[in-house]
């Protein structure tokens, strides 16, 4: 796999934002078995994944990742950003036992979020838009995060009933 062209912000920020995650993650009380924290990591990372090669694909285009339009390490790395963010996402929502109309709160709130991370991602050059705008994002995130909690209550499902 390619390394970057030059290393810049960048770069920078994808290491940052990857070591606060993890840091997040690390330092949280352990809330649900480690079998369901790897596949919602897992499912994120492939859910931006999958995304971005359909936007940022030949196909499309309408945004690089990094520096250039070719695949190197830090796209790859870049896409591990999602696994801690979707962890944290669920922790709260699980913590804090969102119910009702409060969980289109949450969503309209976290992708409010998402929308302001990925604005930062933005400003460090980690995404460069053509023909892409930030309210897309939005919408984005309004229709990814409640996959996110409808596969985690799936998956916390499956690993109750194990426990039975």
């Amino acid at each position: 796999m390619p390394l970057p062209q030059k290393f810049d912000q960048n770069e920078w920020f994808i290491i940052i934002s990857l070591a606060v995650g993890i840091a997040i993650v690390i330092l949280l009380p352990r809330r649900f078995p480690l079998s369901v924290t790897i596949l919602m990591m897992v499912f994120a990372a492939t859910v931006a994944r999958t995304l971005d090669h359909l936007l940022a694909g030949p196909t499309i285009d309408v945004y690089n990742i990094t520096d250039t339009g070719r695949y190197d390490l830090f796209d790859l790395i870049t896409y591990t950003l999602y696994a801690p963010f979707a962890y944290i996402f669920v922790y709260i929502f699980d913590r804090f036992n969102i119910k009702g109309y409060w969980i289109l709160l949450y969503l309209v709130f976290a992708s409010l979020l998402g929308t302001l991370y990925e604005w930062l991602c933005v400003l460090f050059d980690v995404f460069n838009y053509k023909g892409w705008n930030i309210k897309y994002s939005y919408g984005f995130y309004l229709s990814t995060q409640p996959l996110t909690l409808l596969f985690f209550r799936y998956i916390m499902g499956k690993a109750e009933g194990k426990k039975g």
